[in-house]
Parts: structure tokens; sequence; C-alpha cells
């Protein structure tokens, strides 16, 4: 889908419907507001945010009671560094509002609502729409560097590196009192913790595996595998439990995040992770780990990475059992290696599964999954995953759900103390 078909849908959307796609999945709105002006006595500050290609190509400070006077940004000089959490986090806010109402490009206008640096999204404009020889210059040029980027990818298929660093918790077996990952493992190295902040205290409650890199997913597997005996040595009371999943601990939400280098990152490769991978195991989740969404968990969650790939953070820890695991694995890399030809978007198209996502309906969920998992047994590479990947496809049509509370060291193997 172009700028234009994008941008003709979102015209076809009410205000009402726009806004609560952003609220539902945890974008503060003023959609749903009168586009007048306030006039309340307190200065609202206001920026506008261009973003093209998941990137901002422009961040201008907006001024006067029309909001018509534009003041750039440059985001490559001293004036840029002074704000640079801000303009970090209008970025980011402004791809995933973005995102979220299915356009790849345009122009979020935030302001600033309530307290410092919390800033509201006030008006959504597709570029499309966006008149100015300067802007869709800006635009234009955005959109020749990725497509010079993906052709470079068409000609270096052979470059693919897939990674991971799915979470899990160490629990007493009585009480499932949390025993923090700290006391056993380190914060570095391919077996770790990572840490939880609140209340200006930082904690390292959660255990992550970080297995080496592979050019596919059985050595990815192989790596996890060895990850996963490594923590069995190194966490030596066997009478804890360890737990997987979403969010088998209140309060402590669990990641399954996994990583992609080789490939560039587009709106496109990211909703087809959403709609043919991060949607079918959404069924399979317990209410537990719905409980994540929508500050964790939610929709095209992405992060970019030094070594110039990108991990996608949607999925919850899929360590609840090896099925599973492999499954999703080589899910994910099937979805990766053919996403230009995986071309349904129910999370687009259909607003009801959107909100069927966030409210964790599952049987919602399910009615637009067979015409999916055709397109992906309908892919020639399909024959070479089929025996990883039919299992989990089974476990999804049989409507089971997982179990967040079980002691996953029995299923790999890990010895552990009854």
């Amino acid at each position: 889908m172009n700028n234009q078909e994008e941008a003709e849908r979102y015209g076809s959307w009410s205000v009402p419907l726009r806004h609560a796609r952003l609220t539902r999945s945890g974008i503060a709105s003023r959609l749903n507001v009168s586009d007048k002006p306030q006039y309340d006595g307190v200065y609202r500050s206001r920026y506008a945010v261009h973003v093209s290609g998941l990137h901002a190509i422009e961040v201008a400070k907006v001024e006067g009671a029309d909001r018509s006077f534009r003041s750039p940004i440059s985001l490559n000089t001293e004036q840029a560094a002074v704000s640079s959490s801000l303009l970090y986090q209008l970025e980011k806010r402004a791809v995933r509002s973005l995102y979220t109402l299915g356009l790849s490009s345009g122009e979020v206008l935030f302001v600033s609502s309530g307290g410092e640096r919390k800033y509201v999204v006030e008006q959504i404009t597709p570029s499309a729409w966006i008149e100015g020889q300067r802007l869709q210059q800006l635009y234009q040029r955005a959109e020749r560097e990725l497509a010079r980027k993906l052709r470079n990818d068409l000609g270096n298929s052979s470059s693919l590196m897939l990674g991971m660093d799915p979470e899990f918790l160490i629990v007493e077996p009585g009480d499932h009192e949390v025993v923090p990952a700290s006391r056993y493992l380190d914060r570095e190295g391919e077996v770790g913790c990572d840490a939880v902040h609140g209340d200006g205290i930082t904690t390292y409650p959660i255990a992550e595996l970080r297995p080496q890199p592979s050019a596919n997913p059985r050595g990815l597997l192989v790596g996890l595998m060895k990850t996963m005996r490594m923590a069995g040595e190194m966490i030596t009371d066997r009478s804890l439990l360890w737990l997987a999943g979403g969010m088998p601990k209140t309060g402590l939400p669990l990641g399954g995040h996994l990583h992609f280098s080789g490939i560039e990152l587009t709106t496109e490769l990211l909703r087809t992770l959403d709609n043919y991978l991060t949607l079918p195991v959404s069924v399979l989740e317990a209410p537990s780990s719905q409980l994540r969404r929508p500050k964790y968990g939610y929709l095209g969650d992405f992060r970019r990475q030094p070594h110039g790939g990108f991990e996608y953070r949607t999925l919850p820890s899929f360590l609840v059992s090896p099925l599973l695991t492999k499954g999703i694995v080589y899910l994910s890399y099937l979805i990766v290696t053919n996403y230009r030809t995986l071309s349904r978007r129910p999370l687009e198209d259909e607003d009801r599964i959107h909100r069927a996502y966030y409210k964790g309906q599952r049987e919602k969920i399910r009615e637009c999954l067979e015409p999916m998992i055709a397109d992906l047994q309908a892919l020639e590479q399909y024959k070479e995953v089929e025996m990883y990947i039919d299992p989990l496809l089974r476990h999804i049509r049989q409507g089971g759900v997982w179990n967040e509370f079980r002691d996953i060291r029995p299923l790999w193997n890990i010895p552990f103390q009854p």
C-alpha cells in the first residue's frame, strides 16, 4: 500500500476511531478534542514531527495562535544535542503514532499536557496531504534513500543474521516470591540479568538469555540451548522455579525479543511480523500475559541496535516450551525472508481485530488466522521449515493456552530439584 492509499484509508476512519486506536495502544491523544487552539491561560508548547521510514526527517517548534509558525530544529547541531532526550522521545512517539494509524509517513503535532515533557498527539497529517515544496522534497528524499536500501537488501539476501534475548523469572517454589536474578547472574554475558527501574531504584530481578547470533534458526536454537544449560549451572539453588511467558508475576512483564540484522527495517516488515507472527501467537497467551499491554507488547515495538540491526520487542517470553520457541524462531525467519509477499493486514484493515489484540479476545483473533496460515504454508520455502512450524500452528488451531506458572526446566531438560 503506497502513501496515497494509506492516506485514503486514514481519511475514511472517523476521528473517534483514530483516537481509540491510539489510546488502546497506550498513546495519549487529543484527536477527539475540538481543533481550536486552547486559551486556558496555560502556556502549551507544541512540536511538529515529520516521519518517513520509521525516522524523524524534521522536528519543528510550533508557535503562533493558529499554530502556523514552524521553526525547524536541525537534527545534527548543538541545538539538537541540548534537547536530544526530548527529540528522541518525540521521534519515538511520532513513529509509533503514525504506525498505529496505518501510516508509513506524515506529520504528528504534539502539545504539552500537564507536566514537564509530557506531550499528547493533537493532530496527524498523512504525508500525501502535506503541502509545500520544501516538505515534499524532504519526504521524497527519504523515500528515495529507503528504496536504495531495499534494492541493496535484494542483492544481499545471504547477509541476514538472527538473535534473541528471551527473559524468565526465578521464584520460590511455595509462594512464588521473586528471587533477584542478580543473586546468581552478572549483568553482562550470554546469561545475564535485566534491570527494572522504579521509584528512583534500579533492581535486576529478571534473567535473560543472550545466545550468539546465527545465520539460521537452527544455529540460534543451539545457542539458546547452550545458554539454558549455562543458566542451570549458574543458578545453583535447584529448588527455585523458572517461569516464562508474559507476566507470571504481577508488575514484572517479560519479553521474548527477536533480533535481525542484514535486512532493512521498514513499516511493512514490522506490519508483517505483527500480523503473521504476533497475532497468531497471541491466541496462546495466558490472561496474565495479556496484562503486559499496552505499556509492553504493543504492536510494532522495535529498537534499533548499534550494529545496524533491530530487535522486534512485541512478543512475550516464548520460553514457556521448546515447541513454542522452535516454532516462533522458525516462523519469524520465514516471515522476515518472505515479508514482501505476505500482504494480509487484519490489524490495519479491521479495527475489531486491533481492538481484540489489546483486549485479549482470542476467539475474535482466531477468525482471521486461517487465510494467513494458508499464505505461510503456500510459500516455496515453507517445506524447509514445516517440521518446526507445523506443531506451533496445530497448537494455535487447537485453542490451547500456555501455563505461565509452570517451571520450564523439565521441558528443557535442565536439572531441577522436585
